[in-house]
């Protein structure tokens, strides 16, 4: 008679089955997470020219306004997410990421090796694939980001700065003679006159005039940065590249020296009660309604006591009692913006926070928090 196997022979079957299960699963468990790391790993996108964080938000995300989730995702390889370039490997959000702030931080990202303050305007020798770093220790010791400082526009007098030079034309040589010579892209070189001599490598900002704001002032609009690398010999142009485009560069478009001191502020601000007020007069590009990221002009200045790196609040004022209504209605934030550039007729912001979509010309706005 057959008699069934029980005891330890048994159990070390059973044991021997689970153990057998335990490794499956472990290999099974292994090869999915291994599959997973292979798949977050393969989540790159290589910046081409021409390309921002907002299309490539659009393209992998659907949505381009979950590009601060890219830069966050990249802060080791992005100093601002206004300029990334050609070349760069930028790592892609999974497919469960979620955004954690809607705007880039407002402190600047902390450098791998510690640097000195630069005791000047400097630039760093230009690689093919990227373009002249301005001041890139700068980002280690100011609130106020390089980046979105140079390319901010400003108020100034009717006709904008007095003393300018001028984009001539392209130093390219083109293989078809029909070719537009006008436009100048990133990298080209060009024949400028500086108007200002300049005893080394130099620095230019180009721009175009926005509009003229009756009672206000001349909005001037960053359009690029051009290196010239060397002073002219003495009644010739001089040869630059363009290192920085922030818009369309053409012939004719007036430069001035790239003057960054003013960017260099440091410290926190501080908020305060009752700060000076006024209105936002203009906001860059026009659109219908203001955003995070956009630039506005306030007609607050210098003699208001406003300096860059202090903050200003975007609000509705308080409404008093009205017929039918016995209360007031308490004043609503619309925003916050961090002051780039002061002049003496007015100040030019970027939004860094957003309650209400009321970003608009006419806004009022009173300073929220100034430095040290």
């Amino acid at each position: 008679m057959l008699v069934p196997v029980r005891g330890p022979s048994r159990r070390l079957s059973l044991r021997g089955g689970l153990a057998l299960s335990f490794a499956l699963s472990a290999t099974v468990s292994f090869v999915a997470r291994a599959q997973q790391v292979a798949s977050s790993a393969s989540k790159t996108h290589t910046v081409k020219r021409g390309d921002t964080l907002w299309d490539i938000a659009k393209l992998y995300l659907t949505d381009p306004f979950l590009w601060p989730e890219i830069y966050r995702l990249n802060t080791d390889i992005i100093e601002d997410p206004h300029w990334i370039y050609p070349g760069e490997i930028l790592k892609l959000p999974g497919e469960q990421a979620k955004v954690i702030a809607v705007s880039p931080p407002t402190t600047p990202v902390p450098t791998s090796t510690p640097v000195a303050p630069p005791t000047a305007l400097t630039a760093a020798p230009a690689r093919p694939d990227s373009v002249v770093v301005v001041n890139a220790v700068q980002q280690a010791t100011s609130v106020v980001r390089m980046g979105e400082y140079v390319a901010a526009p400003w108020v100034d007098a009717n006709g904008g700065p007095q003393h300018h030079g001028y984009i001539i034309e392209s130093a390219e040589l083109p293989g078809i003679a029909s070719a537009d010579r006008s436009r100048m892209r990133l990298y080209d070189r060009v024949f400028v006159d500086p108007a200002q001599a300049a005893t080394g490598r130099a620095l230019y900002l180009v721009y175009r005039l926005g509009p003229m704001l009756t009672d206000f002032g001349q909005i001037v609009i960053p359009t690029g940065v051009i290196e010239v690398p060397r002073p002219a010999q003495p009644g010739e142009a001089a040869v630059g590249r363009v290192v920085r485009m922030f818009d369309e560069i053409l012939e004719g478009q007036r430069l001035i020296p790239l003057d960054t001191a003013a960017a260099i502020v440091s410290g926190r601000p501080t908020a305060i009660p009752a700060g000076n007020r006024g209105m936002v007069r203009w906001v860059a590009g026009e659109p219908v309604l203001g955003t995070i990221q956009h630039y506005v002009v306030v007609d607050i200045s210098r003699k208001d006591g406003l300096t860059p790196g202090d903050q200003i609040e975007l609000y509705k004022p308080r409404q008093k009692p009205t017929e039918g209504r016995d209360l007031a209605l308490p004043d609503i934030s619309i925003g916050r913006a961090q002051v780039l550039r002061v002049t003496q007729y007015g100040a030019t912001a970027i939004v860094i926070s957003q309650e209400q979509p009321k970003i608009e010309q006419g806004a009022s706005v009173r300073i929220a928090a100034k430095m040290p």
